[in-house]
């Protein structure tokens, strides 16, 4: 999946690793990265399907 750099994202990288951290997964920065590229993907996907009909 590849970064949309038009949209707006206000989670970064290092957040995203912070906030997996504290729960007990450690992940490197790229993996952090796909894990915010699908939360973003899914998340536009169901705004779309929900309110955009």
């Amino acid at each position: 999946m590849k970064s949309d750099s038009s949209n707006k994202r206000t989670v970064t990288t290092s957040q995203a690793i912070k906030m997996l951290e504290k729960n007990g997964v450690k992940v490197t920065e790229k993996k952090a990265q796909e894990i915010l590229d699908l939360m973003y993907f899914l998340a536009k996907l169901i705004v779309n399907q929900n309110f955009n009909k």
